[in-house]
């Protein structure tokens, strides 16, 4: 009988386990605070390539100076494309 009992008891303590309510609230996040937390990363992620995004590396030999600041190239293309039309990544520049 105590076998039984514990059988039962183990079976519907893990049938439990799945059915917890989920808490929707916490692991919300508005879209409005996860604009402001990527646009945190990427200002500790140091610079980044204003034409196609990529995080500079030290390897990176491309660069210009719009409004005393540098601006750093993965690629002479990339670097064309911006002073064609700097206003255009002006946003992205921090």
């Amino acid at each position: 009988m105590k076998r039984f009992a514990l059988i039962l008891f183990a079976s519907v303590a893990m049938a439990a386990c799945g059915n917890a309510p989920e808490n929707n609230a916490a692991t919300e996040t508005p879209a409005a605070t996860e604009q402001v937390i990527s646009e945190e990363a990427k200002k500790l992620a140091g610079p980044i390539d204003p034409v196609c995004d990529m995080e500079k590396e030290s390897t990176w030999t491309e660069y210009t100076v719009h409004n005393n600041d540098t601006v750093w190239f993965c690629s002479e293309t990339c670097k064309t494309a911006f002073n064609g039309n700097p206003d255009k990544y002006a946003s992205k520049l921090h």
